[in-house]
């Protein structure tokens, strides 16, 4: 009997033991990362937006050299031939557009300023060609024109100065941290982009004459009331192609590849813009 007791525990022991011992082999649960993950081969798009559209392209990447002091020259004779892709994603859980190396038309003469003006519908999340654009027969809510495509243009249905349909408006706040339109008339038909000589009233960014390199502001937002009174969120984020952070030759990187995002209240005069 005393040996039957003796087995009985020496078996309890080994099975408690064997129990902590699974307990303490079995694996850490793993942390699950904050939503601040980005979609791979961009530093600004989440991870978890789905991709709607992508379009193929060949542009010219000036390859650079070292001059006698060493720094890196940009010449743009001496470039080669690369393919590139653009790419419109949206993210479901915010309803916001992303727009992502998106190639502006070339221009074939230099009086047309070196690039074709764009047009973009927000609701269809494509462009809209030019002759259908000026035709009227296909609508549009955005035009980019003049150098580097820098300005942008909506389709009002007033004179710039006076109230009306189809504004726009900039405002000195980032984009995820706009929650509401201002409910104050919009006036303007333009933004524009601020030259260091002639500063504009709230562009979306700056344009140095001294280096002819584009810098885009990152805590400004661009409001749209359209023309059936629904508000639009939008940045627009670079026209550089992969959205340098730093640019420091005006050949180092091509322009103009649209980089933006856009979000729509679909709800007419309603000024809740909130995406956090």
């Amino acid at each position: 009997m005393r040996l039957l007791k003796l087995g009985i525990l020496t078996i309890s022991c080994s099975i408690v033991l064997f129990a902590c011992s699974k307990n303490n082999s079995e694996p850490e649960q793993p942390v699950v990362p904050l939503d601040t993950m980005k979609m791979i081969g961009t530093n600004w798009v989440p991870a978890r937006a789905l991709k709607v559209k992508e379009t193929s392209y060949t542009y010219d990447q000036v390859i650079p050299y070292k001059g006698a002091d060493g720094k890196l020259i940009y010449d743009k004779t001496k470039s080669e031939k690369r393919n590139g892709k653009g790419y419109i994603y949206y993210d479901e859980k915010y309803k916001v557009v992303y727009v992502v190396d998106w190639p502006g038309d070339q221009a074939t003469t230099a009086s047309q300023g070196g690039h074709r003006p764009f047009y973009f519908n927000f609701d269809t999340r494509d462009t809209v060609a030019v002759a259908d654009a000026l035709a009227g027969t296909k609508p549009w809510h955005v035009k980019h024109y003049d150098i580097y495509n820098a300005y942008m243009f909506t389709d009002a249905v007033t004179p710039a100065g006076q109230p009306g349909l189809g504004k726009v408006r900039v405002v000195r706040t980032p984009f995820d941290e706009l929650d509401e339109a201002l409910a104050t008339p919009m006036i303007r038909n333009t933004v524009e982009i601020e030259m260091d000589e002639f500063v504009t009233t709230d562009g979306w960014g700056t344009y140095r004459l001294s280096d002819h390199i584009l810098r885009p502001y990152k805590d400004r937002t661009i409001i749209f009331q359209l023309k059936d009174g629904r508000y639009v969120k939008y940045q627009l984020v670079n026209l550089y192609r992969s959205n340098p952070k730093v640019v420091n030759d005006k050949y180092e990187f091509q322009a103009p590849f649209y980089n933006f995002r856009y979000y729509i209240q679909q709800t007419p005069n309603d000024r809740n813009l909130k995406t956090r």
